[in-house]
C-alpha cells in the first residue's frame, strides 16, 4: 500500500511534565504539548482515508519519505540541487522523531502496535520537496 499525505512532516515532541497540587499533595503529571496534539490530529485525519478494512497483525516493513520545505533564504542553486535530490536535509527534525510521530499516529489505523514494524524500506529518509509531504509505503512481510 502506497499513499501521499500533503502535510509538512512534523516530529514527535517530548512529553511534558508538571507538578500539580491536589489537596495539599503534589503529583507529577505528564502531558502532550498542544501543538503536538494538533499535529497528530491533522495527520490522523489524512491517514484514516487509507485505512485498510482489517488492521495488519503481523510483521510490517515501512517506507517513509519525509519531504521537508526548502528554506526560502537559500539561493536558487541550493534550491535546484535540493529538488534534484543532490542535497538532503541535515537539520532538525531528526529522522527518528519523524518516524516516531508517524508510527504513533498509524497505531490503530494500520497496525495494532509499533512493535510490528520490523524494518524500513530502502529510500526511507528526509528529503527536500515542493510541496512538503509524507510519502508512505506499508508492506506486510510474508
Amino acid at each position: 500500500m502506497k499513499f501521499t499525505i500533503p502535510l509538512i512532516p512534523k516530529a514527535q515532541k517530548r512529553a511534558r511534565s508538571a507538578a500539580v497540587n491536589r489537596g495539599g499533595k503534589f503529583f507529577s503529571v505528564t502531558y502532550k504539548d498542544e501543538a503536538q496534539e494538533l499535529a497528530e490530529e491533522k495527520l490522523i485525519t489524512f491517514l484514516i482515508k487509507y485505512r485498510p478494512e482489517i488492521l495488519f497483525d503481523g510483521p510490517i516493513l515501512l517506507g517513509v519519505k519525509a519531504y521537508l520545505p526548502i528554506p526560502k533564504s537559500k539561493p536558487k542553486k541550493f534550491k535546484a540541487s535540493a529538488l534534484a535530490g543532490e542535497i538532503r536535509p541535515t537539520t532538525k527534525p531528526d529522522l527518528d522523531n519523524l518516524l516516531k510521530h508517524l508510527k504513533d499516529c498509524c497505531k490503530g489505523i494500520f497496525w495494532l502496535d509499533d512493535k510490528q514494524v520490523v524494518g524500513y524500506l530502502p529510500e526511507t529518509g528526509k528529503y527536500y520537496g515542493t510541496p512538503a509531504r509524507w510519502e508512505i509505503e506499508i508492506r506486510e512481510m510474508g
